[in-house]
């Protein structure tokens, strides 16, 4: 018997084709790629052609890009109605809209939401499933999904309202045990969107899982990596990319497993017509709010750097513009396709920064800066993956460090500048940033200045009409 696994993960909202970054040399260089009809496609003739198909989702279905956080992640329910999903996990931002649009939103998912360490408190119906068993011709697939563990940790309060996060290896092993012998599963698949590290760890700890589909951590794997006897793969990020594994069986037991990791090239791979018309109808409703056009980018904008991205850059140099400060911040995300030089339209804010936070302003001693840009650095590169809560470096304008990510927890920066003049410990500092997550710990006394990201970015642009984005180093790992 052979059976197909096929996993997309965090989509974010990327509903069509649209510039993909990938590494070359002397340089990067972008193909469009990608988009939810090409994915429907691929998987609909699929499961039309092989009698044995699995298609399971990673998670950050709902949130990413103006569609879909202009109407809270409804935009996308009528493609999940037609798309062939069998399974998914929840991700960190499919919480962004709060416990009671989350619920409503699982309930038009027809595919069951597998969960088993996001739990609902008070006492309310738990939308996600623990565990589940597919049987097909005789082999009995047990799948279990991981949810990201620290969502009330790293994401604003109102995500994780209602909600319990664990990251508790004695349960996960439970839940496989369970599948193994109580449900008698031949292949245990994990949907996981804890992020490749914690993913490969867990399963050190973990026997007996035979698969780990990971996500959240938009890694590109094209070489199945091996742990403990578990196969753990990934498959990057924004619709650009599938995940396909193939496994054989004989008399109940796995022979042999190929996996590839499958680019959707634009110019390779067809939409369906019919998806594509789904689309533009579900697009319309936004289209002349998102196309206005507010200046003009002449270098491309991406975030595949872990030290600093252009499309960060723009953000903090941007705050800085707008606001008399001596550093900006930003979050290191990870979500937002590329964009290329040429026209920027509202629809491109949306995709560098859906939430659109509002800006504040924070006054800090410089020891108490190195201190945050210390525990950024622990979350980002802790020895135990379990301790790794960030996603990228900090982002920043009006700073110059270099820092060594191997060092210990809370010894990793080697210099520090603002402004190009070494930092002083008791001088104060004035910073400018946006939203709950960002130095949250000092939330009763950040000034709140009524400007969001977007206002600050149109304004940056209006006042340049054509932007460049140099790409002088200032952060440097050495």
């Amino acid at each position: 018997m052979e059976l197909v696994l096929i996993q997309q993960n965090d989509t974010h909202g990327c509903l069509d084709a649209h510039p993909e970054f990938f590494w070359g040399d002397p340089r990067p260089f972008y193909i469009h790629c990608g988009g939810f009809s090409r994915i429907f496609r691929y998987v609909t003739r699929l499961k039309q052609q092989h009698p044995h198909v699995l298609f399971v989702d990673g998670g950050d279905l709902f949130h990413g890009t103006g569609p879909l956080v202009l109407s809270k992640g409804e935009a996308v329910l009528p493609l999940l109605r037609q798309m062939p999903l069998d399974a998914w996990v929840p991700g960190n931002w499919d919480f962004a809209y709060g416990p009671q649009q989350l619920f409503s939103l699982i309930s038009q998912v027809p595919a069951p939401a597998l969960a088993m360490n996001a739990k609902p408190i008070s006492g309310k119906v738990n939308p996600f499933h623990s565990h589940m068993i597919r049987e097909i011709e005789g082999i009995r697939v047990g799948l279990t999904g991981w949810a990201y563990p620290f969502v009330d940790q790293t994401m604003p309060p109102s995500f994780s309202e209602g909600f319990t996060f664990s990251l508790n290896i004695d349960d996960m092993r439970k839940v496989v045990h369970q599948l193994r012998e109580k449900e008698r599963a031949d292949l245990i698949v994990v949907i996981s969107h804890m992020g490749l590290p914690l993913d490969i760890k867990a399963a050190s700890c973990i026997e007996g899982i035979d698969i780990i589909l990971s996500g959240h951590s938009h890694d590109r794997i094209d070489k199945p990596i091996r742990q403990n006897n578990t196969w753990i793969v990934q498959s990057g990020a924004s619709t650009s990319f599938l995940g396909r594994i193939d496994i054989s069986f004989e008399n109940g037991k796995i022979t042999h497993i190929r996996h590839q990791l499958i680019p959707l090239y634009a110019d390779e791979y067809e939409e369906d017509p019919e998806f594509s018309r789904l689309i533009r109808e579900i697009k319309q409703p936004y289209e002349t709010l998102l196309r206005e056009e507010i200046g003009k980018l002449k270098t491309p904008l991406h975030r595949m750097f872990l030290n600093e991205t252009p499309m960060d850059r723009l953000i903090t140099d941007a705050y800085l513009y707008a606001i008399d400060a001596d550093i900006a911040l930003s979050h290191g995300w990870r979500y937002g396709a590329p964009i290329l030089p040429g026209v920027i339209t509202v629809e491109d804010l949306y995709q560098i920064i859906p939430t659109n936070p509002e800006l504040f302003t924070l006054e800090l001693e410089g020891r108490f800066i190195l201190e945050a840009f210390e525990t950024n650095l622990e979350q980002v590169f802790s020895p135990d993956p379990f301790q790794q809560k960030g996603g990228y470096v900090l982002r920043t304008s009006g700073v110059i460090m270099a820092y060594k990510p191997y060092n210990p927890k809370g010894r990793r920066i080697e210099h520090f500048l603002v402004q190009n003049k070494p930092l002083k410990q008791d001088a104060i500092y004035r910073i400018v940033s946006a939203g709950e997550q960002i130095l949250g710990q000092y939330q009763s006394v950040k000034k709140h200045l009524g400007i969001h990201a977007h206002d600050a970015i149109r304004h940056f642009f209006q006042a340049h009409q054509t932007i460049e984005i140099h790409d002088t180093p200032r952060i440097f790992s050495i």
